[in-house]
């Protein structure tokens, strides 16, 4: 089941205990957004392979990505998207974001639900993601986090993050990566009130409440880079492809069992790459003044002219002639020590 439906679909309230001998306290949860799910008039599943190439674009490419947010729109007053934590959470790795990835995405769904602007460059997001029951039953839990974005202006940076549980705003630096710290400049956290009150019940020690802060930002802290990016590459010629999914017919077989309907939506794919050229390009490279490259792979990958973007589709370029890159996999291989 999609995380829009479980959570379209969760009732009850979310309720914690923040010490032994204390009071229950209801605190923010998904049944608290099943309504505000549920009558939101866009709503996107990223397919896995445009969730990669989303990915690459905000944590390989952010110089790129930053370099376009001038044309950046969020395309709805209110929106929901979700997407494969585990694809997200590959190419994160594999762009050294993170050290080693989560453990726990497989089969994770992650979804936001954003409100912005009526310009679409500003907006408030709440973060969510599926969990698996010890039934083997999805569920849906959601993030205590605020997000706050501004796409026109940058955020003071807040070095220490202690202030959260005061009520104030958090940011976060990609120190290795300039394009990334762009966009996370433009991006601040704060816990909400609910979740406020009883964090500063619950975190009663230094410890604890650096934990709590420091695992409650990494859970959401790499979702609106990319956001953003997949906002751009839906708005550039020829990167995405919708398919609209109708739930019609089967809600109203679910409804004779009565069971509760699913929710229309809108996959997104990345474009499928069309014919490559590589014979016109292989043979214009013959009359051209350089030699022309060996036959390699080319990924997909955002090209700006002036006010517009376009998407390049994963294509072969070169000459065959001129040989062929199939891999850029090294092999090492270790000597046994001699005994002497």
């Amino acid at each position: 089941m999609r995380l829009l439906d479980l959570i379209a679909q969760s009732r009850e309230p979310f309720v914690v205990v923040p010490r032994a001998h204390c009071a229950p306290m209801r605190v923010s949860g998904p049944g608290d957004f099943a309504e505000r799910i549920a009558e939101c008039p866009l709503r996107f599943v990223i397919a896995d392979d445009l969730t990669r190439a989303s990915a690459e674009l905000a944590f390989a490419d952010g110089d790129r990505l930053a370099g376009c947010l001038d044309l950046l729109r969020i395309p709805a007053p209110q929106i929901w998207v979700e997407w494969s934590d585990a694809i997200h959470q590959q190419v994160i790795c594999q762009c050294g974001t993170v050290a080693q990835r989560d453990p726990n995405a497989f089969g994770r769904q992650v979804g936001v639900l954003l409100q912005a602007s009526t310009c679409g460059r500003s907006g408030m997001a709440r973060t969510f993601w599926s969990v698996s029951g010890a039934a083997g039953e999805c569920g849906a839990q959601m993030s205590p986090l605020e997000t706050y974005i501004n796409l026109d202006d940058r955020f003071e940076p807040v070095a220490d993050g202690s202030g959260m549980l005061r009520g104030e705003y958090a940011s976060l630096a990609q120190a290795h990566n300039s394009g990334v710290d762009d966009l996370l400049e433009r991006v601040r956290f704060r816990f909400d009130d609910r979740w406020l009150k009883y964090y500063q019940e619950a975190a009663r020690d230094s410890d604890s409440r650096e934990d709590v802060i420091r695992k409650s930002l990494a859970a959401v802290a790499h979702d609106i880079p990319l956001l953003l990016a997949f906002f751009l590459l839906l708005n550039a010629k020829g990167a995405t492809r919708p398919v609209p999914v109708q739930r019609g017919v089967l809600n109203r077989k679910r409804l004779a069992r009565d069971r509760a309907p699913l929710l229309d939506h809108i996959e997104v794919h990345a474009s499928l790459p069309g014919h490559s050229g590589t014979e016109q390009d292989a043979a214009a490279d013959g009359f051209g003044s350089r030699r022309s490259p060996r036959l390699h792979h080319v990924r997909g990958h955002l090209v700006r002219r002036e006010d517009r973007v376009f998407w390049r589709m994963p294509h072969l370029r070169g000459s065959a002639l001129q040989g062929v890159v199939r891999s850029r996999t090294v092999c090492l291989s270790f000597s046994h020590a001699s005994h002497q």
